[in-house]
């Protein structure tokens, strides 16, 4: 089979049902589904077959896909997954061939085979007439592979679009859940589900409705992300400067004010001429020779210099203006204080 591109391999670990945000028609079928699976053996003893033929249809992003992976983990089923409209082939023989394969493979693995999109099979109507031919024969071999899906199996196809696919698919399916938008309550008890995760300097959010389970999730995770933007770019950091031109003009040009701050050594370093400078602040009109720090192991080396306070962005352009000979590193300074420094490379 030449389709791998369209097998469908969960984003993220696959959650459990409980951890689904169902309303309780669906997730009473659901229990129902398997508690059937449970006790096939004494269904089948009075030939009663389980119902393994379910179609989940409605909203994008209100958890088909996660629902057809949460019931392979409930069940210790393995899911086979393909998303139909990238699996038809130019070549309609060629699809028909590679479904009965799949249907082969679910049933002799006593798995779940599921398809997404499985509303495409159902645009036949929109073929030309050259195709509609093909088009019927691949809607009745897939009608034939349905109907000889062993009860081990289960069929868990998903659709946002039901009004377009086959009636006569339709019928074969025992089981059909709809997914609908989540009520104002619904996702207010998902944000806060998610934001109870996060430190409460970071989960101040904007809540939207009338979106699905998906797009709110994205929603609060964009915002997050923003917001530790903003904390990391405010936050206060200890920058121990060594060998540094204090021209309070060159400060200013790279951070926009003077720095202040208090004199302090570092022990254990000593400092090297260095093609590169490994000091930021560059003084293009220095002709002073650069100079780097680096790990000392001469008792009584120590570096002298000045322990400024400047914020996480300013720290992040000071890594910038460093050169690629020159790290940043955590010491602590003879006076107890920790700071960065920065030292040459390969030096740790």
């Amino acid at each position: 089979m030449a389709h791998h591109s369209t097998y469908l391999n969960p984003k993220h670990n696959v959650l459990s049902l409980d951890q689904l945000h169902l309303n309780e028609d669906i997730r009473e079928r659901i229990n129902q589904l398997l508690e059937e699976f449970t006790y096939i053996n004494a269904l089948n003893n009075l030939n009663i077959p389980v119902d393994n033929k379910i179609l989940l249809y409605g909203h994008t992003g209100c958890g088909k896909t996660a629902t057809a992976y949460a019931i392979g983990h409930a069940l210790n089923k393995k899911v086979i997954a393909i998303n139909l409209s990238g699996f038809v082939s130019s070549k309609l023989g060629e699809t028909a061939k590679n479904l009965s394969e799949l249907f082969k493979k679910a049933s002799n693995d006593n798995a779940i085979l599921f398809i997404d999109e499985f509303d495409f099979i159902g645009k036949l109507r929109d073929y030309d007439e050259k195709d509609s031919g093909e088009m019927k024969r691949l809607v009745n071999t897939l009608l034939q592979l349905i109907d000889n899906l062993p009860d081990t199996a289960l069929l868990i196809c998903a659709t946002n679009h039901l009004d377009i696919i086959d009636t006569a698919l339709l019928r074969r399916f025992q089981i059909r859940l709809r997914y609908t938008l989540p009520t104002e309550d619904d996702l207010n008890a998902y944000y806060d589900s998610i934001l109870a995760g996060f430190p409460n300097h970071l989960n101040s959010i904007k809540r939207s409705y009338g979106i699905s389970y998906a797009e709110a999730k994205d929603s609060i995770h964009q915002q997050i992300k923003a917001n530790v933007i903003k904390f990391e770019k405010q936050k206060k950091h200890l920058l121990f400067f060594y060998d540094t031109p204090e021209l309070e003009a060159l400060q200013r040009h790279y951070y926009g004010r003077k720095l202040i701050g208090t004199e302090d050594t570092l022990s254990g370093f000593k400092l090297k001429d260095s093609k590169l400078n490994g000091i930021f602040l560059p003084d293009k009109n220095s002709a002073e020779t650069s100079r780097i720090a680096i790990k000392s192991k001469e008792e009584g080396d120590k570096l002298t210099g000045m322990v400024s306070e400047i914020t996480g962005e300013e720290l992040v352009l000071t890594d910038r203006l460093t050169p690629p000979n020159s790290q940043r590193i955590l010491a602590t300074t003879n006076s107890g204080t920790e700071v960065w420094v920065y030292v040459e490379k390969n030096e740790f």
